[in-house]
């Protein structure tokens, strides 16, 4: 008597294995891309799933990742920016009075300083500290607008700046001159002086 050989039947999937292979035909195109049926999958999907590169990206989501890769580009450079030295004389005097004006910080503005400036911020320091200042002087706004520059000869510029301050409910406008100067190849404020408007 003859043996009938059992029949190797193939082995039945779980429904959420058959509907996530599914989803993976269909959405890598791998009828497209390897040339086969859903059933020619099934028989081996691990092998086709490794020969199917997913599909590049639509084009909107291309947009959104230059865009994206733009904007964290910019993050960066501004950031590397944020702590740079200002470069020329406008950028010492802006950083100058951004310090002593917007920051209200005359240590920070005097590291822009030389001669006559850094005296007077070095007096002003030392006056501070015999003095008790209110915290409320430091929440305020400053809006510093550049007016004009004037030259005098390579090493020498002055810049003046409109500065208005607001506390609270009160403002507070001046102008401000600040005069640079090049002195051992780098630019420096050597003196300030601001008028009450």
């Amino acid at each position: 008597m003859r043996r009938r050989g059992r029949e190797k039947r193939p082995r039945r999937l779980p429904d959420e294995l058959l509907e996530h292979y599914g989803d993976l035909f269909v959405t890598l195109g791998i009828a497209a891309a390897a040339g086969i049926s859903f059933e020619q999958f099934l028989a081996a999907p691990d092998y086709h799933l490794a020969r199917v590169t997913p599909p590049s990206p639509a084009p909107r989501s291309r947009w959104m990742i230059r865009l994206r890769r733009a904007l964290f580009l910019l993050l960066a450079l501004s950031l590397a920016a944020c702590g740079a030295e200002p470069a020329g004389a406008e950028g010492v005097a802006r950083a100058f009075v951004d310090r002593y004006y917007a920051a209200a910080d005359p240590e920070a503005a005097a590291r822009y300083a030389s001669g006559l400036a850094r005296r007077k911020l070095e007096e002003e320091q030392r006056l501070a500290a015999e003095t008790v200042a209110d915290p409320r002087a430091r929440e305020r706004e400053v809006e510093a607008t550049l007016e004009g520059e004037q030259a005098q000869g390579e090493d020498r510029i002055f810049f003046t700046f409109l500065v208005t301050v607001r506390v609270g409910p009160f403002s507070l406008r001046k102008r401000v001159l600040v005069a640079t100067a090049k002195q051992a190849g780098a630019w420096s404020v050597t003196n300030y002086r601001e008028t009450d408007l």
